[in-house]
């Protein structure tokens, strides 16, 4: 919502978030912060970040926008449901 702000919280552990903004008509006016780094919210640009860090967002213009938020399985997890693995390092 317009001049909104959602507090710091996260997610059930293991997922990843993909957030893509599909309408931000004010991108200097929303923003979102995971773990202490802020990114703007643009059109056609994912954030895509792991859903157990604290993540909030802000929104300080008057248009609405809209954000298509995507989770998926951590392909670090290894109990997950298609048993993936990290790669070595």
């Amino acid at each position: 919502y317009p001049n909104s702000h959602l507090k710091p919280h996260f997610g059930n552990a293991p997922r990843l978030a993909a957030h893509l903004p599909v309408l931000a008509p004010e991108p200097l006016r929303a923003s979102m912060t995971v773990g202490g780094e802020q990114t703007l919210w643009v059109e056609g640009k994912v954030v895509v970040f792991d859903d157990t860090f604290p993540h909030a967002v802000s929104h300080w213009g008057t248009a609405p926008r809209y954000v298509l938020n995507i989770w998926f399985c951590h392909p670090c997890d290894e109990n997950n449901a298609h048993m993936q693995t990290c790669p070595e390092a």
